[in-house]
C-alpha cells in the first residue's frame, strides 16, 4: 500500500482529533507535493537538498463559511530566501475523508483568491502552494475549511406545548448574541412534530446512515422528548431516522429517558429505562442502536433513571431504580458494566436502598460527578453525593441535607462543569446556589411575577480557534414560562454569582426542554444535567 492509500485510510479514523492535525498536516503537505507539481521535467539533476527558503505568511488555520453566502478572500505574504524569485501559485480544495485517490479541486492559479464558497456543507481541506519557477523549490500551507449553512451555527431550543415537540433556531452569524430566529424550524423542514414533552438534545459529529443509498457520515443533532426521537443532518435539519428507524429491533414502547454518548465511539439511548447502544467506530456501523442490554448473565431486570453523568472520553454512569444500584457500560460488550465501590465510599455502589433525584456532571478531568438520594425507607432523608469513578469502582461521599436547607426541597439542577464548586437549583420562582465546599446557600434570581421555572443549565463554550472567539461565552441558562410562552435568559457570573441582568435572552412559544449552541467549527457538546 503506497503512502498516499495508507495516509488516506489513516485520515478517515482520525480526521476528528485536533491536538494531531499539525502532524497530518505535515504528513499531507509532503503527500500533496508527490502529485501537484510532480510533473515538472526532470532535468536529470538529483541533489534534493536545497538551500531556499520560502516562507508563506498571512493564511489562518482554519476557516468557518457559508456555503453559497460566504467568501473566502486572502491574499497570502510569499517570499523566498533567492533573489528574484518567480512564484507560480495555485488554490485547491480536497475531501482528505474520501477513501483512495485524494481529489484536489484547483480554485485559484493565483497568489490571491476571493472564491465564492460552492462546496457542500462539511469540512473539506483548503491547500495553498507556491512554488519558485526558476528553481523548482515548492511550499504548501494547508488549512480547513469548514462549510457549513444557515443551520449550522446556533442556539437551538427544544420545546413543547403540552402535547408536541418543535425546535426553534436562533442564528447568530457574528456573535454569540443571536440576530434572528427562524421557529419550529424542525416541523417546517420536515413536517411533522415529536410526540411527548421536550426533553434532551445531543450532538454528534460522526452519525453515519445511508439516506441516499450509500453510508455517509453526518453532523447529526438528536431531538429527544418523553415519547419520540428525531436525528437530523445540522446541515440542513432533514431528518436522517425516526424512532422507528433507530434499532435493529424496534423498542414495542416510546420511552426515551436519555440520549448521549461516551469513550470510544460509544452512543447511547435509554428507552423505557433499558439501554441501547452503538459503536460509531465501527466500520460495520450503520446507524442504529443494538437490542437493549441485559444487566449481567442471568438478565436481572433493570430500570436505568432519567438522570446520568457524561463526560469527554470517558463512559457514562446510569442509575438502575430497580436495584438502587449505579451502572456504566462501555461502547461494544452486550452487557452493562457493574460497578463496585471504591475504597473510601460512604455509601454502597449496589443495593443502596435510595431513590435518585438527580445526578450530573461537575469536572471532566478528573471526572467527578454529584448525586442527590433521598432513602427509600424513610423519605425525609436526603443525601448530598460526590461521585468519584476509577472503573470499575465508584466512590460515593454523603452529606445529609438538612430540612432547613433550601436544597431540601428543590425540584431542577444544574451542577457549573469545570468552573466554581457550585450546584444551582430551583425553588419555586428563585434560583438558588449552593457552595459544595461550605455548603453556603445564596439566593440568585427571583423570576418575575408569573413566569414558572422550567429549565436550568450551565452551558460553556470556549473553543481556542481563533476564528471563534466572538462566539464564546459561558452562561447559566434560566428557562421559564408564562402563559404559552418561554423566555431563557442566558446570565454571566462572576465568582460564581450571577449577574444582575442576562446578557441576553432567547423568547418564543411553548415550554423549554433543552438548549444547545452548534458551531460548525466544534464537535464535543456536553449535554450532561
Amino acid at each position: 500500500m503506497h503512502l498516499k492509500t495508507r495516509l488516506v485510510i489513516w485520515l478517515h479514523f482520525h480526521n476528528s482529533k485536533d491536538y494531531i492535525m499539525k502532524y497530518i498536516y505535515t504528513i499531507l503537505s509532503l503527500t500533496i507535493a508527490l502529485f501537484i507539481f510532480g510533473c515538472s521535467k526532470d532535468k536529470g539533476n538529483y541533489d534534493y537538498v536545497s538551500k531556499e527558503v520560502i516562507t508563506i505568511n498571512g493564511i489562518e488555520s482554519a476557516y468557518t463559511k457559508i456555503a453559497a453566502v460566504d467568501r473566502i478572500t486572502v491574499d497570502p505574504e510569499v517570499s523566498s530566501t533567492e533573489k528574484d524569485a518567480d512564484f507560480e501559485c495555485f488554490w485547491g480544495v480536497y475531501d482528505s475523508r474520501v477513501l483512495g485517490v485524494l481529489v484536489i479541486d484547483t480554485i485559484a492559479k493565483t497568489k490571491a483568491i476571493d472564491y465564492q464558497i460552492s462546496q457542500s456543507p462539511k469540512d473539506w481541506t483548503l491547500v495553498f502552494g507556491a512554488k519558485n519557477k526558476k528553481t523548482g523549490v515548492s511550499k504548501y500551507v494547508i488549512s480547513v475549511l469548514k462549510v457549513g449553512t444557515q443551520f449550522s451555527r446556533g442556539w437551538y431550543v427544544l420545546k413543547d406545548d403540552g402535547g408536541q415537540t418543535d425546535l426553534d433556531l436562533f442564528k447568530s452569524s457574528v456573535g454569540i448574541v443571536p440576530e434572528d430566529k427562524v421557529e419550529n424550524v424542525y416541523s417546517v423542514i420536515n413536517g411533522k412534530k415529536l410526540n411527548g414533552k421536550a426533553s434532551l438534545l445531543n450532538f454528534q459529529f460522526n452519525y453515519r446512515t445511508n439516506p441516499t443509498g450509500a453510508y455517509t457520515t453526518f453532523r447529526s443533532l438528536y431531538l429527544m422528548s418523553d415519547k419520540d426521537v428525531s436525528v437530523v443532518d445540522i446541515s440542513s435539519l432533514k431528518e436522517l431516522n425516526d424512532f422507528n428507524h433507530l434499532f435493529y429491533e424496534v423498542p414495542a414502547t416510546k420511552a426515551p429517558g436519555i440520549i448521549t454518548w461516551g469513550a470510544l465511539g460509544g452512543n447511547y439511548i435509554v428507552n423505557d429505562g433499558q439501554l441501547h447502544s452503538l459503536n460509531a467506530n465501527l466500520t460495520s456501523n450503520t446507524g442504529h442502536f443494538g437490542a437493549r442490554r441485559v444487566k449481567d448473565g442471568v438478565n436481572t431486570p433493570y430500570k436505568l433513571s432519567k438522570y446520568f453523568m457524561m463526560g469527554n472520553g470517558q463512559n457514562p454512569i446510569f442509575f438502575d431504580e430497580m436495584s438502587s444500584s449505579f451502572v456504566s457500560c462501555a461502547a461494544s460488550p452486550t452487557v452493562l458494566n457493574l460497578l463496585t465501590d471504591g475504597t473510601n465510599t460512604m455509601i454502597s455502589v449496589n443495593n443502596s436502598n435510595k431513590n435518585l433525584l438527580f445526578m450530573g456532571t461537575k469536572t471532566a478531568s478528573p471526572y467527578t460527578g454529584y448525586a442527590i438520594l433521598q432513602d427509600k425507607t424513610n423519605p425525609a432523608i436526603k443525601l448530598l453525593s460526590s461521585l468519584t469513578p476509577a472503573f470499575p469502582k465508584l466512590t460515593i461521599g454523603s452529606e445529609t441535607i438538612k430540612v432547613t436547607d433550601k436544597l431540601y426541597n428543590a425540584t431542577n439542577y444544574t451542577l457549573i462543569l469545570d468552573d466554581e464548586n457550585l450546584l444551582y437549583f430551583t425553588l419555586g420562582n428563585q434560583v438558588w446556589s449552593r457552595n459544595l465546599s461550605n455548603q453556603n446557600e445564596q439566593l440568585q434570581f427571583t423570576a418575575p411575577a408569573g413566569e414558572e421555572i422550567t429549565f436550568i443549565r450551565h452551558r460553556k463554550y470556549a473553543s481556542t480557534v481563533q476564528t471563534e472567539a466572538p462566539f464564546r461565552y459561558n452562561y447559566v441558562m434560566i428557562g421559564t414560562k408564562i402563559g404559552a410562552n418561554y423566555k431563557v435568559r442566558m446570565f454571566t457570573k462572576t465568582s460564581g454569582n450571577l449577574s444582575p441582568a442576562p446578557e441576553f435572552t432567547l423568547e418564543g412559544k411553548g415550554s423549554v426542554g433543552d438548549v444547545m449552541y452548534i458551531s460548525p467549527s466544534n464537535s464535543v457538546y456536553l449535554n450532561n444535567f
